[in-house]
């Protein structure tokens, strides 16, 4: 298990009607990126072998993956990148996402630890 810490928060990251998270390391993400990401810090890091079946954590919550994006493995080794959608998987799902369960965006604000 990996552990990365919410760094910073971007003022357009975050929305209660849309429960999506798009989540980058701190030294990978761009400057327009940070508006719309939540950025996470590994450490010296980064999480190499993410599988379907596994859980996150978000502060603690457990979320179950129910799908996984073929450029999720690849992303992640490679930017710290992933995004997080707390909804049902649907009929086209996006290959660079992971799909969890339960459905319920957590709080998340800078200082939250994620559990890979």
């Amino acid at each position: 298990m990996v552990k990365a810490t919410v760094v910073s928060i971007g003022e357009d990251a975050i929305s209660k009607k849309d429960p999506v998270v798009i989540l980058f390391d701190k030294n990978a993400v761009t400057e327009n990126l940070k508006k719309v990401s939540v950025v996470q810090d590994f450490g010296n890091i980064l999480p190499k072998d993410v599988k379907l079946a596994d859980k996150i954590k978000i502060d603690g919550q457990e979320y179950q993956i129910n799908f996984m994006g073929n450029l999720v493995k690849s992303n992640f080794a490679e930017l710290g990148h992933v995004t997080l959608y707390f909804t049902d998987v649907v009929d086209n799902p996006q290959n660079n996402a992971i799909y969890l369960s339960p459905k319920v965006l957590p709080e998340i604000k800078v200082g939250t630890t994620i559990e890979y």
